[in-house]
Order: structure tokens, then C-alpha cells, then sequence
């Protein structure tokens, strides 16, 4: 399994600056072999019919589309030994998505994954390792990820807000506020996009690299420009403390919220995968259901 992964070896300076921002960018850190069964695999899965028409910023978007390469990646000692040193109580894997984009699609606006991350407390921990499966130049086609660091805008008071509503039963009183009628509450105010802007950062990757920021780092694609690359692929793998909670609550109250806002969920991972637990039963990898 260390075919598809190597080791990397992060200075404290590295760790530290991680644990100030929220994301680090991983260079080299998966084999020709892993990246290449990755491609394989986003090209040749198809979103479910239900939820194709929620895709429309994308060429492709499909989630749990993880397979044996996936779980042989997350089980790798390489890939153990590696994230241990920047998440020291350790990572389960939970859920799996393959992106396409093309000229023609914009991509994800500025946003914060609430709805991923809604099965878990609002002060737990979850992360995006966010994987390119073709090389990202942003000074010619770019086609890759922008995020601002946590030290500059963090999103975890947002989390607590949107869990405060939840919990204290306001669902229905926030479905009524102009605000969120007028806005998706999923994605960042034109005064927080100006902010966001202000302070982005944006990296070139080669394919093997990858980029692992966590839940309450801001982020967007940047749009894929006409060139060489007909599209650009990427392999998303979403993670979560070893220490995290499962929170109904929140899981149910963010999905009436996103029914409200006149969508559909596009994932039930919160349910399919954990429903079994109750509200504030530890997570671990044995009480994941995976079919």
C-alpha cells in the first residue's frame, strides 16, 4: 500500500503554521499508481439521476464513489504516519467525491462545507484533502482551489451560529428572514466575498500533490480557463477527528434548512452511514456503515 502514498516529513514550522490556518499544501504526496486509479475512477462515475440537476456548477460532481484504491490509500502507513504530525488524535475517513470542470462551468462560489460536516459537532473538527488529478498552472489555465487561511477569516463562528438556530428550534424563524430568502446561506455574503478575496491564496500543483484544509477554512474554485486541458479533475477525500461526536440535531436541522432553501441534500451520508448512532455517540471508523 505504500505504492500509492509517500511520507512526508513536516518541520514544526510547518505543523505550527497549519495549526494557524487551517491548510498546508502536500507536495508529492501520492504516486503515479494512486493518482492514476483516481482518475480511472472520477471518469468512469456517473452522480445519481435524483441529484444531477444540484450539479449544474460542475461538469461532473459525484459523491461516494470511494472504492478498494480509496480505503487502501487511507489505510497506507504512509498515509497514517503523515497526517499524524499535523492531526495528533489521529483521522477517519467518511466520505469520498469526484469534481470535474470545464471552461464552460464555474465551479463552487465562496463557501464553507456546513452541510458536509453537519453529522459532527460544531466544534469538531473535519477535513478536505482535496486531490488534482491534472497539473494546475494558475497563471495560465489555473482551474484549481482558492481558500483564506482561518488567521485571516475563519469560519467557526459561522458553524456555531447556524448549531445555535438549530438547536434552539429557530429553523422555522430563519426560513421567514428576508436574508435568507434573498441569499444561500451556504455561501459567503458579497461583503464576506469581498473580504475573502482580499486575503486568498492559490497554489500551483503538479499531479501527486494535494492541498488538506479543515471545515472552517473558506474556499472556491477558481474556474478553469480555455487551453490545453479540456477539464480538470480532482478526487476529494473528507475526514474527521478521531475524537468527533455525532450530532443529529444538527444533521436534521441543516437539511431542513437546505429543503427550505428549495434544493436537495446530495449526499445522505449523515443518515445512510450513521443513522444507527445517537446524538452525541462517538464516531470511529467500526460504526461507519459503508455499503
Amino acid at each position: 500500500m505504500n505504492s500509492l502514498v509517500n511520507l512526508i516529513k513536516f518541520s514544526q514550522e510547518e505543523i505550527r503554521s497549519f495549526s494557524e490556518s487551517g491548510a498546508i499544501k502536500l507536495n508529492n504526496l501520492f504516486t503515479p499508481e494512486a493518482t492514476d486509479q483516481l482518475r480511472k475512477l472520477t471518469s468512469n462515475s456517473r452522480p445519481r439521476e435524483e441529484f444531477s440537476k444540484y450539479s449544474t456548477d460542475f461538469e461532473k460532481l459525484v459523491y461516494d464513489i470511494e472504492q478498494d484504491i480509496t480505503f487502501k490509500i487511507y489505510s497506507s502507513p504512509n498515509f497514517k504516519d503523515t497526517f499524524k504530525q499535523l492531526v495528533p488524535q489521529g483521522l477517519t475517513f467518511t466520505q469520498s467525491v469526484g469534481f470535474e470542470l470545464t471552461p464552460k462551468k464555474k465551479g463552487a462560489a465562496w463557501h464553507l462545507d456546513t452541510i458536509t460536516f453537519s453529522y459532527i459537532m460544531p466544534e469538531d473538527l473535519g477535513y478536505i484533502l482535496w486531490i488534482p488529478l491534472n497539473p494546475i498552472n494558475t497563471r495560465e489555465q489555473h482551474g484549481g482551489i482558492a481558500y483564506a487561511p482561518r488567521k485571516a477569516y475563519s469560519g467557526d463562528s459561522y458553524f456555531s451560529l447556524l448549531y445555535q438556530l438549530v438547536k434552539n428550534g429557530k429553523v422555522d424563524e430563519v426560513c421567514q428572514l428576508e436574508d435568507f430568502k434573498r441569499s444561500n446561506f451556504q455561501y459567503a455574503s458579497q461583503m464576506e466575498e469581498l473580504a475573502l478575496e482580499s486575503c486568498k491564496i492559490e497554489h500551483d500543483f503538479e499531479v501527486g500533490d494535494a492541498l488538506l484544509f479543515d471545515k472552517y477554512v473558506w474556499h472556491k474554485s477558481c474556474p478553469l480557463k480555455e487551453g490545453v486541458l479540456p477539464s480538470r479533475k480532482a478526487y476529494v477525500m473528507r475526514l474527521i477527528s478521531s475524537h468527533s461526536h455525532y450530532s443529529k440535531i444538527f444533521l436534521d436541522g441543516m437539511y431542513s434548512l437546505i429543503r427550505a432553501a428549495g434544493e436537495e441534500p446530495q449526499t445522505v451520508f449523515g443518515y445512510k452511514a450513521l443513522g444507527h448512532l445517537k446524538d452525541g455517540d462517538p464516531i470511529s471508523e467500526e460504526l461507519i456503515v459503508r455499503t
